[in-house]
């Protein structure tokens, strides 16, 4: 029998069993000066000699060295000793991140992660921060009243609501009058009607008020919620973060003002997705005969992919 195997009424019990079976505590220098091959898992009770307090260990099987089962402390997930290989978890788990791709050099010539439409008189136009030199994508109404524009993503992969979704976008909208806007994953183009297809995302409307509205539909039934949250023309992220398992959607506006939204939230991806190639959309329009301008900045998306051909 090995020393490691489990006790039986006929075990006879030792020195050497009890070692390699109990948990050993104490302090750092004691643990330190322990023979390793003989033990299994040690409990540190006060930091010393590279041991740290509260922290659990597991002995190699060598007995050379101890790996630390509670540390907390910053890893990089670059290969097995140190979580995990990153792509390795990514790809795992069917992920699609856009990283930084979204937020990068904007251009309006829709070769990019967006696609453009105008409906309406309106532009899409390339501009560059005057402080901090970012490129991004200018949405200009025109004077024609309900001129709508709109970007959407391309991606074609379907997301999956039963597990955690995030984005993020940033924006700002320079004229806070007269205006609708639209951001989200599934969230219609504002040329078109509202539908019940499964959608998270942010909008708002001068002709209700001047708030943020946290909206979702589930499927069968779309809903919209007053954040009381007022938008403001200064740049700003709009940040909604799906989480299944509480069936809620956390909206984050206006300096990260937090809106936890919890009816008609979609939990399945069966029928009723938002569209393969508009996963998510940014959208606005005027509501007078003026000329609005919107400052489109970029997204970055997070979901894991509901797709039967999409595997590694």
């Amino acid at each position: 029998m090995s020393l490691g195997d489990a006790w039986s009424e006929t075990t006879p019990g030792s020195v050497s069993k009890l070692n390699v079976s109990t948990i050993v505590y104490g302090t750092g220098a004691y643990l330190a000066g322990l023979d390793k091959t003989k033990h299994k898992i040690l409990v540190c009770t006060s930091t010393g000699s590279g041991f740290t307090v509260d922290h659990v260990y597991l002995c190699t099987a060598d007995g050379l060295s101890v790996e630390d089962l509670s540390d907390v402390n910053e890893h990089f997930h670059t290969g097995a000793g140190d979580g995990g290989s990153f792509i390795d978890i990514a790809t795992g788990n069917a992920i699609l991140d856009t990283g930084a791709q979204g937020f990068a050099n904007l251009t309006a010539d829709s070769t990019g992660l967006y696609r453009l439409s105008v409906t309406g008189s309106g532009a899409w136009t390339t501009q560059t921060d005057g402080t901090t030199a970012e490129r991004y994508i200018r949405a200009s109404t025109g004077g024609t009243t309900a001129s709508t524009l709109s970007a959407h993503t391309p991606i074609n992969l379907s997301l999956e609501w039963a597990k955690p979704v995030k984005f993020a976008a940033k924006h700002q909208i320079q004229t806070a009058t007269n205006i609708a806007v639209k951001c989200g994953f599934g969230m219609e183009d504002l040329a078109a009607a509202d539908d019940n297809n499964r959608k998270e995302g942010a909008e708002c409307c001068t002709t209700v008020n001047n708030n943020w509205f946290a909206a979702s539909a589930n499927g069968t039934t779309r809903s919209s919620s007053d954040t009381g949250v007022a938008f403001t023309t200064s740049k700003r992220a709009i940040i909604g973060i799906h989480h299944p398992d509480s069936t809620e959607f956390n909206l984050y506006v206006e300096d990260s003002s937090l809106y936890t939204k919890s009816s008609n939230i979609p939990t399945t991806a069966s029928s009723n997705q938002p569209s393969r190639g508009a996963i998510f959309r940014y959208t606005v329009k005027n509501n007078t005969g003026a000329d609005r301008l919107f400052n489109f900045y970029g997204t970055r998306l997070i979901y894991f992919v509901n797709d039967s051909s999409f595997w590694f």
